[in-house]
């Protein structure tokens, strides 16, 4: 088939948001792995050879496949067979993507909730799932921290390296009465131009979460449907699933959630995004259903601190130094953070141009705008690293706000 019978999208291809995932295939050979975020082909994902990425980054919509061709000095064939094996994967803009999006939204519309997929580390069954979540509860010292607890901040990332952290958080709630809960996510590889909910439970392998229909209905009423347009960016957002256990097994099998990813607040507002729902809206209308809202409401924020390393952009590896450095920068942001500001605590964020890549900003903000906690406490601090050469550490860490 020539490239001038090809449908336009095929002709003149627009790569969606992608996740490059460099590797190796079984011969050795670098290849890179197109993770599509959104999931839309959930049974496969594409792999291709480490060189076709020059051609991948040239599908902008601006470039038809014989200029791409000509660009990376390939035959034009190479470059439409990718195209068209992209398309397939849904990792194009154009009708076929469409059509994959609206299976998945129909999909969620009949289950009611997210599909499972990173809590599935726990365990392929509850009894597994709960007999490791207890054994570290057991194995992590209650921190006691006295009074009402309202908001958390959590780890969003790998259970077994992290478990210490989000068990010592869970403590502090394990014996309080939450009647509702407010759930705050990055929003990192969405679409969504503003904060955005969900009407979606999320499943883990302890059961299934409801969501909070009368909250989520409420916020609804006061900030518009468009706070749902971007529903579909929770399923590129794996923060939240990842209390979904330790809320069934600390709190309660069914108490319901209300689900929000919250953009990154030093990023510049999307101006094309119509009706987006911006932060300081949101946290006022947070406040005022909680304040209107039978029972008890906590809000968790699922967050991680700083990403550094060759894998995050940095020219060299995680040494001891680095992590000294980090963490020393990591408990000036947590001071800064502890002081309740959610003002002063971005501008210090912006001031420093965000040095080591902060990916939480967003969710600790909104936590202090809507709790306007009085007391703040650290719980715990962990540092991550991903590999044993240095290429990227995460750190995380767990506070109460009360």
């Amino acid at each position: 088939m020539s490239p001038s019978s090809l449908p336009d999208h095929i002709q003149r291809p627009h790569i969606r948001r992608i996740h490059p995932i460099p590797g190796n295939d079984p011969q050795g050979r670098p290849i890179v792995q197109l993770r599509d975020p959104f999931m839309l082909t959930m049974d496969r994902i594409l792999a291709i050879p480490m060189p076709a990425m020059q051609a991948v980054q040239r599908f902008d919509g601006n470039h038809d496949l014989e200029q791409v061709a000509e660009a990376v000095k390939r035959p034009v064939s190479d470059i439409q067979v990718l195209a068209q094996n992209m398309d397939n994967a849904g990792l194009l803009w154009g009708p076929t993507c469409e059509r994959l999006e609206d299976e998945l939204k129909q999909k969620l519309a009949t289950d009611g909730h997210f599909p499972m997929r990173h809590s599935r580390t726990l365990g392929e069954n509850a009894d597994a799932a709960r007999t490791k979540l207890r054994q570290w509860m057991h194995d992590t010292e209650d921190p006691e921290i006295e009074g009402t607890i309202h908001g958390l901040i959590v780890p969003r990332l790998d259970f077994n390296a992290l478990w210490p952290v989000y068990a010592g958080a869970y403590h502090t709630v394990r014996n309080q009465n939450v009647d509702h809960i407010i759930l705050l996510g990055c929003n990192q590889s969405g679409l969504g131009g503003g904060v955005v909910l969900t009407r979606y439970g999320f499943k883990s392998p302890l059961g299934i979460s409801p969501p909070d229909t009368p909250v989520i209905d409420a916020f609804v009423d006061k900030l518009g449907d468009s706070i749902l347009h971007d529903q579909l960016d929770h399923i590129t957002e794996h923060g939240p699933e990842m209390q979904i256990p330790w809320i069934q097994e600390c709190i309660g099998q069914q108490t319901p959630i209300t689900a929000a990813l919250i953009p990154d607040p030093l990023l510049p507002p999307d101006d094309d995004e119509q009706g987006s729902v911006s932060h300081e809206a949101f946290a006022q209308a947070a406040r005022e259903i909680i304040a209107d809202t039978e029972g008890e409401t906590l809000v968790l924020a699922a967050v991680d601190l700083s990403s550094v390393g060759p894998q995050a952009g940095e020219p060299r590896p995680v040494d001891d130094q680095r992590r000294f450095d980090v963490e020393r920068h990591d408990r000036e942001m947590l001071g800064q953070f502890s002081s309740g500001d959610s003002t002063a605590f971005i501008e210090e964020a912006r001031r420093t141009r965000n040095p080591t890549r902060w990916s939480g900003l967003g969710p600790m903000s909104m936590a202090l705008d809507i709790i306007q906690p009085s007391e703040i406490e650290l719980i715990d601090y962990r540092q991550m690293m991903l590999d044993e050469k240095g290429m990227a550490m995460i750190t995380d860490a767990s506070l109460t706000l009360a």
